[in-house]
């Protein structure tokens, strides 16, 4: 008998056996799947800024939503110095910056690619100066306040150039832009090399302006880059980025007071004082984008790697063009 109990219960082992590999089969699928489910999403793309009104469309968009934060978290920095150096030590992954900055990146062997034009300034760079000095030429013996940064290095020496005097012919006084105000109200300068919104706030103080960049056309302009490998490496983000702009600037011609009120409350200025600050700048739209980034941007930028190079701004020649994102 105990035989055949034994017989009889052998192939209902082998019956559950099966079972249990046909279930475990059948689970797989869905447990790898759930594996996936719980695979962390991309981390956002980290961007960097500093507070100028050629920047604030990327606000404005996220102000309406057009970008998620799953997508871009954007870094707020008091200036341009302190964005390139979070740049340097990759602690953000796309920064707003002048043409002239991203020039100094690529010196540095960092590959970085511009993704966006943001504006090119006519009129809000500029050298603002106390009321009893009347040009560039009166700047001889002052003290001029600058930002340290390749930028202001730059529009004071195209300035002095065009007037006949080279830097060694002023006393320059390296000033923080957030404190371009109070050093000019304190006496301490005769005269800053400034830019949106300080130059509003400074004309209020009785400051004018002497030289501002209307006075060198298509020579200060701010670009939006961002590191080389983000573009293959998170295509969609830098797609969100992109496109959020050029919804932003969509939103700007078609609500233009709503759009002022809300950049103007970030940049310090009422929504008017904001919308003259843009009148200083050109902000190129989607098919200028394109035309410049399709080879365009490149004599502009190559006149002022040369105007840098000779100004001892670079310690070498760059090629700019490695800086353009080819467009189909």
């Amino acid at each position: 008998m105990a035989g055949a109990e034994n017989a009889a219960r052998l192939p209902m082992r082998h019956i559950s056996i099966v079972r249990i590999m046909v279930c475990a089969c059948l689970c797989l699928p869905w447990l790898f799947g759930m594996t996936g489910c719980r695979r962390e999403a991309p981390a956002p793309l980290q961007v960097a800024t500093n507070v100028w009104p050629g920047y604030e469309p990327l606000y404005l968009a996220r102000s309406l939503g057009y970008y998620p934060d799953s997508a871009v978290r954007f870094h707020e920095m008091t200036t341009a110095t302190d964005v390139l150096k979070a740049f340097r030590n990759h602690a953000v992954d796309v920064a707003a910056l002048t043409l002239d900055e991203a020039l100094l990146l690529v010196q540095d062997g960092i590959d970085v690619r511009i993704l966006l034009i943001a504006d090119i300034s006519h009129g809000a760079d500029a050298i603002m100066a106390r009321p009893a000095i009347g040009t560039v030429r009166d700047l001889k013996g002052k003290r001029v306040g600058v930002e340290s940064m390749a930028l202001g290095a730059y529009v004071l020496t195209r300035a002095l150039d065009q007037a006949g005097l080279t830097p060694r012919d002023v006393t320059v006084v390296p000033v923080p832009v957030q404190e371009h105000e109070h050093a000019y109200s304190a006496g301490d300068i005769d005269a800053v090399v400034t830019f949106e919104p300080a130059r509003t706030r400074l004309l209020a103080l009785g400051a004018h302006s002497i030289f501002d960049s209307r006075r060198i056309p298509n020579e200060v302009i701010d670009v939006v880059v961002v590191r080389a490998d983000m573009l293959q490496s998170r295509p969609g983000q830098v797609k969100t980025l992109e496109e959020g702009w050029f919804k932003a600037l969509a939103y700007l011609r078609a609500n233009p007071a709503d759009a002022a009120s809300i950049m103007g409350k970030r940049e310090g200025l009422t929504a008017g004082q904001f919308k003259a600050s843009l009148g200083g700048l050109a902000i190129p739209d989607r098919d200028e984008n394109q035309r410049l980034l399709s080879g365009a941007l490149l004599p502009p930028a190559k006149r002022l790697a040369d105007v840098m190079l000779r100004g001892k701004l670079l310690d070498r020649p760059v090629d700019p063009a490695r800086l353009v994102v080819r467009r189909p």
